[in-house]
């Protein structure tokens, strides 16, 4: 099961997400959008190409989970990946095996020092964490091992699934496999060991707060989808910043290691791709473009043209 951020996380079911963890736990991204109609032919995409000269490379905003009356996606894309040569992603996905990443991620979520979840957080975010994971079918006694931030992501991959939403329709993970089929080359900008540590090296403040605003919030994940799924079809990258990144600026230090520090990672990356005539199509959360310290903001400042399809 793919969580966002691209997470694996281990089976655990038996049987409006806070503006201040929204971005947190959608990243990259990773938003999860649920079903809505088509694109207009007026209206834009979450898809840009970066050009410097006569070499350019397209950068698309990614959606982590969809559903099948999603597809097909919108015809610009699919002209934008036909005309690349290579898929960049977030993470390789045709290089990830899921049973090695299943294993990294348990590796990296069981407590190690022999404690476990209840002995990590307040009595009052366990007993809600306890109350909404019966709700999802949740076993907790299965989670009590694990750490809060994989407890978190849990929750809202059981609950997105359960929406009738499905990581396997993602539109990074569709076009995974387009490329694999068309024969094309993948790569990733970082590794599924590194995103796993981002989370991993969070406080444990930060990772209590996450799991009570999480367990808090799965109730009004509803309308808060649906808020994100129209921007996006929109293409309205103003829209989807205020959604997602304004509650980030009350965890400046989360905001810093989550989203930035990767967003100046990458930078280089694809201004590489754009440099050496690469002609590839970049794929990374959506949430990660928008915004005046977007990827998309930081390409136009290093004086590279980028034009919104």
């Amino acid at each position: 099961m793919l969580t966002p951020c691209k997470i694996v996380a281990a089976p655990v079911a038996r049987g409006a997400i806070s503006r201040d963890i929204r971005l947190i736990l959608t990243l990259v991204l990773l938003l999860a959008l649920s079903a809505a109609p088509s694109l207009g032919a007026q209206e834009r995409t979450l898809l840009w190409k970066v050009s410097e000269g006569d070499k350019s490379i397209f950068l698309l905003g990614s959606i982590h989970y969809l559903r099948k009356e999603n597809y097909p996606l919108n015809q610009a894309i699919l002209d934008a990946f036909d005309a690349s040569d290579r898929l960049v992603l977030e993470i390789d996905l045709q290089n990830t095996p899921a049973g090695a990443a299943q294993r990294l991620t348990l590796d990296k979520a069981i407590y190690r020092d022999g404690s476990n979840l209840a002995q990590n957080v307040s009595q009052e975010t366990y007993q809600l964490a306890s109350k909404r994971a019966a709700e999802l079918g949740i076993d907790m006694q299965v989670v009590q091992p694990m750490k809060p931030w994989f407890v978190a992501m849990t929750m809202l991959a059981v609950k997105l699934q359960r929406m009738g939403l499905d990581p396997k329709l993602g539109v990074d993970h569709h076009l995974a496999e387009r490329a694999k089929r068309d024969g094309k080359p993948t790569s990733g900008l970082e590794t599924l060991e590194f995103q796993l540590g981002i989370f991993d090296q969070l406080s444990k403040r930060e990772q209590e707060l996450m799991l009570r605003e999480t367990a808090g919030e799965l109730e009004r994940i509803d309308k808060n989808v649906k808020d994100i799924v129209e921007s996006w079809l929109k293409g309205d990258g103003e829209r989807l910043a205020a959604l997602l990144l304004a509650g980030m600026r009350q965890y400046p230090e989360l905001q810093q290691k989550l989203v930035i520090e990767r967003n100046r990672r990458w930078l280089d990356q694809i201004a590489k791709l754009v440099e050496q005539g690469s002609n590839a199509m970049v794929v990374v959360g959506a949430a990660h473009l928008v915004g005046q310290e977007g990827i998309v903001d930081m390409l136009k400042a290093r004086g590279l043209s980028v034009e919104q399809k």
